[in-house]
């Protein structure tokens, strides 16, 4: 998976999240759309770990600061 594919997919979703909360007010709406939102970052976070060859451990690793610095960049700056 591009980089730059990645990006537009981790990023355009939270956009449609903030149109679709202001313009709905029910909550179990919100819910579901918060739910289908995490559902679709943890299937581009997966591709992208494989596509870089990054582990499970190291994919957990790279979302903590200062800790998995170099998992982090390979995450979400290698190309490939």
């Amino acid at each position: 998976m591009n980089r730059y594919v990645f990006w537009v997919l981790i990023i355009l979703p939270w956009f449609i999240l903030a149109v679709f909360l202001t313009q709905n007010r029910d909550a179990s709406v919100r819910a579901l759309a918060l739910i289908m939102l995490l559902i679709h970052l943890c299937i581009v976070v997966n591709a992208r770990r494989k596509a870089v060859g990054l582990s499970a451990a190291e994919t957990f690793k790279a979302f903590v600061p200062l800790w998995g610095a170099q998992e982090y960049n390979r995450l979400f700056f290698q190309e490939v």
